[in-house]
């Protein structure tokens, strides 16, 4: 800006020394120059004023922006600072459950060692004898507390099934749900009685509670199957006198007439009798 003014000032001198030298079309020409310099030195100007425009513009974006990072460096230093609080307790945490779980640990092995202890000690006592288990069922049942004399017989046969008990157990368990009105694991009980213990003396009386069973359901024609097997198979026990009694209520006198006793089996056999009640020893 000052070299142009300096070179416009000679440029006047030139001028005013030669004095009447200088002719109208050099003048002229002066003047033309003059408004070149002008013009030019008008659009430096405007370019600078440009320039420093822009430079203002970049220098507030640039203390914009700076503004705007230090507030997130601001807003993140607190975060980290948060989670740095949260990786502290979260630890504190972590240590008092890590110090929980091995009290845990030691209170469990401490109850399963009593346990084993216990198991162990159960072990060692000796099991009753079939007689004493199966006499506490028949206590059960003369108490009439049939579910327990259930699961006493249940548990005799379980462990005892070839004794000689055995088949007045299985009589038992069906006396137990006949008498709990309990008709369908009454007749099955029965049924096992004659099918697994052919043999044996409970299976007449076991027949007998049969009809009696299947008179309850409502099958009255497997009732008579019933009975008529137990007076044909075993005509001198008390039981097939009963049966044919109620062979006559259920088809007529006609039809319960006893049968005449085969030849050389005129003995009459006892009746099957509950089972003993014995204080246990």
């Amino acid at each position: 800006m000052k070299t142009f003014d300096f070179q416009l000032c000679l440029l006047v001198a030139g001028l005013v020394l030669p004095g009447c030298l200088a002719t109208t079309q050099e003048i002229e020409d002066l003047r033309g120059d003059i408004v070149r310099l002008q013009s030019t030195l008008s659009s430096q100007q405007k370019t600078q004023a440009e320039f420093q425009g822009a430079l203002r513009e970049n220098q507030e974006s640039l203390q914009g922006n700076q503004a705007d990072l230090s507030a997130k460096m601001e807003e993140l230093t607190r975060k980290l600072e948060a989670l740095s609080s949260q990786l502290v307790e979260t630890d504190d945490h972590m240590t008092t459950l890590a110090t929980r779980i091995d009290d845990l640990d030691k209170n469990t092995s401490n109850r399963l060692d009593a346990v084993v202890k216990t198991v162990q000690g159960v072990k060692s006592i000796p099991a009753p004898s079939p007689s004493r288990f199966y006499q506490a069922g028949a206590n059960e049942f003369s108490k009439r507390r049939y579910a327990q004399a259930i699961q006493v017989f249940q548990t005799y046969l379980d462990q005892y099934p070839d004794t000689e008990k055995a088949p007045a157990a299985q009589y038992y368990i069906g006396e137990s749900h006949y008498a709990q009105k309990e008709w369908d694991e009454a007749l099955s009980a029965f049924e096992d009685v004659i099918a697994k213990y052919p043999k044996s003396g409970q299976v007449p009386a076991a027949l007998w509670q049969k009809g009696r069973t299947l008179e309850q359901l409502g099958k009255t024609s497997e009732a008579v199957a019933a009975y008529e097997s137990l007076a044909r198979k075993f005509p001198h026990r008390k039981e097939a006198l009963s049966a044919q009694e109620r062979l006559k209520s259920l088809r007529g006198p006609a039809a319960g007439a006893p049968k005449p006793a085969p030849a050389g089996k005129t003995k009459p056999k006892p009746a099957p009798v509950p089972p003993k009640v014995v204080p246990a020893q």
